[in-house]
């Protein structure tokens, strides 16, 4: 069962921005913990801090019965006074947290959110966010190993705000919105004296709202539930989710600027739970440009006798055995790397074109035809490093006599000048699997390095 942690400084920011989202997961199967900061004893209008506090904790517990939420953690802050609390102490607890229940996904407010005026709410989302990462270290709060627990780190981040910048997900809720209504109607108390903050701006602008100053005497349902439709209404639509969608907007984050890499590079763990898949982080991989017939008209079928390179490939002839080991080499030229065994009895014929390399790289345009870095620039590489081995194009010999002939003419210097930063730059090189390959090779055939 996997479990979503909802972190929020008050008790009815959970319902008001993911309530609905909360009681999806739950439908789903998912276990969902509320954790409120403070103890909210102030919010409300004509009662004591006592009579708050009970009342909005009794309240918050209704509401979460409601959404389907299975636990309540409280941390008893008071509320509207976290500025004064250390952002590490809170911090701590929050981590504490990450490491005893272990969410998949955690949701809270955005750290970047903008035009945010509550000190509660900055201060939470900053403690968060730095919980994230701490929450990884084993070397923060060791108190908490010798309880049993372990660095951990949260899969999911789900950030919400009143001005939420970025927001990249939209979670479909039209069947949810009555829940979170209800929830949020649940919490009377608060709600009244959210409506009572609206009145006094009304009343200092010289105006009134009928509609508002009744509902805060009778059914506030009808209200709030306007409000609500015509937000989630909005999110749906900027999201083109459809006619009469409803939907709660969020700035959804897994692995960042590394999604890419580990999505495309990574392996399920044996017993683990499958990992999920999320529309804004996980894009439907699109079909091969190509048809069956043009590859094969690309991959001759003797491709594992002979193949044809342009000059400046030769070089990368110097490293196949690690470039056909690497991950990151064999995603990029998965229908090269399926097909070719780089044998030492290889044939290697030395051409003037584009080669087998050229039509799955990077740099290649399938639009153009060509290679965008410019045929005159590989024009010059390929001249240039062909004169450096003393081969014409035309001749054709076997991988094992290229590499030798490459461990005897290519020094570090000429690999770093054809392959390192500059205009004839390759991005394999900066991995130092060029330099490892010829390394390699110099070692094989009794080379000395120049």
């Amino acid at each position: 069962m996997r479990t979503a942690i909802a972190i929020s400084p008050h008790a009815d920011d959970a319902t008001a921005f993911c309530g609905a989202t909360l009681a999806k997961l739950v439908d789903q199967g998912w276990r969902v913990i509320v954790v409120r900061v403070t103890d909210d004893c102030k919010d409300s209008l004509g009662l004591t801090l006592k009579e708050t506090k009970r009342i909005n904790t009794e309240e918050l517990h209704k509401a979460a019965r409601i959404l389907g939420v299975s636990k309540i953690i409280e941390l008893g802050y008071q509320t509207d006074c976290l500025a004064d609390v250390s952002e590490v102490e809170l911090r701590e607890r929050i981590v504490y947290m990450f490491r005893k229940y272990r969410p998949y996904a955690v949701f809270t407010f955005d750290p970047f959110g903008q035009y945010e005026g509550n000190m509660d709410h900055i201060h939470v989302a900053q403690a968060v966010e730095e919980a994230f990462w701490v929450s990884c270290f084993d070397l923060h709060h060791p108190e908490h190993f010798k309880k049993g627990l372990k660095p951990y780190s949260v899969c999911e981040r789900w950030y919400f705000a009143r001005n939420l910048p970025e927001a990249n997900h939209a979670e479909d809720i039209t069947n949810y919105m009555e829940k979170k209504v209800k929830a949020l109607c649940a919490q009377r108390t608060m709600m009244i004296n959210t409506m009572n903050q609206h009145r006094l701006q009304l009343e200092s602008s010289g105006r009134r709202m009928e509609w508002l100053e009744n509902s805060m005497k009778g059914d506030i349902q009808p209200l709030i539930a306007t409000f609500l439709q015509g937000q989630a209404n909005a999110v749906a639509e900027k999201f083109k989710l459809g006619q009469g969608k409803m939907a709660e907007a969020f700035r959804l984050e897994r692995f960042g600027d590394l999604e890419e890499l580990f999505r495309e590079m990574s392996e399920p763990l044996p017993g683990a739970e499958p990992a999920l898949k999320r529309e804004s982080l996980d894009p439907v991989p699109q079909p091969s440009p190509r048809s069956e017939k043009q590859i094969e008209n690309i991959f001759p079928k003797d491709i594992h006798k002979k193949i044809r390179l342009m000059g400046h490939h030769h070089l990368c002839a110097g490293a196949f055995e690690e470039l056909f080991q690497l991950p990151l080499f064999r995603l990029g030229y998965p229908e090269l790397t399926s097909r070719l065994k780089a044998s030492p009895d290889l044939l290697i014929e030395s051409i003037y074109g584009y080669d087998i390399f050229c039509y799955q790289c990077g740099y290649w345009s399938e639009d153009e035809g060509r290679c965008i870095t410019g045929w005159k620039n590989k024009i010059s590489k390929d001249a240039a490093v062909l004169e450096l081995l003393g081969i014409r194009t035309g001749e054709t010999r076997r991988l094992e006599d290229l590499q030798k002939l490459l461990a005897s003419k290519v020094s570090p210097a000429d690999l770093e000048k054809f392959c390192g930063s500059g205009e004839w730059k390759c991005e394999f090189y900066l991995l130092g699997i060029c330099q490892k390959g010829f390394e390699n090779l110099r070692k094989r055939f009794k080379v000395k390095k120049k």
